[in-house]
């Protein structure tokens, strides 16, 4: 079982409210190069680096296995979960519900790990996910 130490929000950077799939992500992550290697679930998907995917309408879809390590975090990725939220910044409410109730489930089945945002790892320059993960997480979560 991997040790998990970071939950990782990041946004699709697709249009707000535009309806955006896994299988489309999956595309995208091909295109740059992304490859799995062994993949223990969604065997239809050959390069998505997220571990989760939450739809506009709130609904919740997986990507990479948990076990599987991710591509969301260039240098990070050995230890951490990426969640994706479809959008760029501004979110459904069934969104923020979903992302809260992921957040929770992973931080019970990997005691320890932090939230954060793509956008807060050290070189990275992007607005990912769209919103101040650390506001939204001290506003709900603690």
């Amino acid at each position: 079982m991997r040790k998990i130490k970071t939950i990782v929000i990041h946004c699709s950077a697709s249009p707000n409210f535009r309806h955006t799939t896994v299988n489309d992500i999956d595309r995208w992550h091909k295109q740059r190069g992304f490859k799995r290697v062994n993949p223990l679930i969604n065997n239809e998907l050959f390069a998505i680096g997220y571990h989760y995917v939450i739809y506009i309408d709130g609904s919740v879809h997986s990507g990479r296995s948990v076990e599987e390590v991710g591509a969301h975090v260039a240098g990070w990725n050995a230890n951490t979960i990426g969640i994706c939220m479809i959008g760029t910044d501004d979110f459904t409410a069934g969104q923020w519900d979903s992302l809260k109730d992921l957040v929770k489930k992973m931080q019970l089945d990997h005691i320890g790990a932090g939230v954060c945002g793509h956008r807060d790892f050290p070189n990275v320059h992007k607005d990912c996910p769209g919103f101040d993960v650390f506001a939204w997480y001290a506003d709900n979560l603690m």
